[in-house]
């Protein structure tokens, strides 16, 4: 009966392997094959009040490529994405989002499949800088 197992484990061993080489590479800085994309949601804050208040998110969604923004807290003040390819300078594209409590947006991209992005939520301040994110990477 041990032999039987031990016949069986060799060529199971070896299917791993080959499985294993045979898997896509992550993507890195830049553009790479990658499996499937991935998604992102990122936190807006906004200080204009001396403290971090949470204003609302935006994100990014790979099955057809959307970005939403919500904002959950004061009119006025617009949260909008900023968004760009990773590695591809002064090529910043920008989405607007809702002014007022509870406002909601999606907008549709056709993104090339595999490239690797950033994504950045803002809030707009008039008269001073806007309060930004950190970026974060995402693949489309």
């Amino acid at each position: 009966m041990s032999r039987i197992f031990k016949a069986a484990a060799t060529p199971l061993a070896v299917l791993g392997v080959v499985c294993a080489l045979g898997m896509p590479a992550a993507a890195a800085s830049g553009d790479g094959p990658v499996a499937m994309g991935s998604d992102q949601k990122v936190k807006v804050y906004d200080t204009s009040n001396g403290y971090k208040d949470y204003a609302g998110y935006v994100k990014f969604k790979h099955k057809g490529d959307w970005f939403h923004t919500y904002r959950q807290k004061s009119p006025g003040n617009r949260i909008y994405v900023q968004y760009n390819r990773d590695g591809v300078h002064d090529q910043m594209k920008q989405i607007d989002g809702g002014l007022n409590p509870g406002d909601r947006t999606s907008r549709n991209k056709n993104l090339p499949e595999g490239k690797v992005y950033n994504i950045r939520g803002c809030v707009q301040v008039d008269g001073a800088s806007d309060y930004c994110s950190k970026w974060k990477k995402f693949t489309a």
